[in-house]
């Protein structure tokens, strides 16, 4: 049985071409070569990364069976076009430059400011919103929740284990 494509093959610059059309393409790429693309990362089966466009967005490219995939946050995004932001995430993973940047730590630090000030529940409200209809982050959530509850269950065994002794 011969193996199915990988997902960095599936990603050529050829490819994105055709994917985005000549107008979108010479846009991604000039994001890319701008620095546009602030972090990007391997995620299980393709990439996700940040794009700072007219707002910040999340494009993600990714493999299903043999077909590649993809998403935007943007508005063609959200519509199923293939826009700048997902060809410029794929040449900044094509030419490997995956580093964070200055702006992201930046960008992230603030938002974690934000949220050490919500209390616990607001919290616990925000991140379960978001992760409806993410399928790899609400995995993730489950995989976290889970091991807490094993870690409370082993405690309290152990704890009964102790007061019968």
């Amino acid at each position: 049985m011969a193996a199915g494509p990988t997902f960095d093959s599936v990603i050529s610059e050829s490819r994105l071409r055709e994917l985005a059309g000549d107008r979108y393409f010479g846009r991604g790429l000039k994001y890319f070569r701008d620095g546009a693309v602030v972090n990007i990362r391997r995620v299980e089966d393709g990439i996700a990364a940040r794009v700072i466009g007219t707002e910040p967005y999340v494009a993600r490219l990714w493999l299903a069976g043999r077909a590649l995939r993809w998403g935007c946050s943007c508005p063609l995004g959200v519509d199923g076009a293939f826009c700048k932001h997902l060809v410029a995430a794929g040449l900044a993973w094509r030419s490997g430059k995956t580093s964070h940047s200055p702006e992201l730590a930046a960008e992230l630090g603030r938002v974690k400011n934000v949220l050490r000030m919500l209390d616990a529940e607001a919290l616990a409200d925000l991140v379960a919103d978001r992760a409806v209809g993410r399928a790899v982050f609400y995995g993730e959530l489950l995989l976290a929740a889970q091991a807490v509850e094993d870690a409370q269950k082993r405690r309290a065994k152990k704890r009964k284990s102790t007061i019968t002794k």
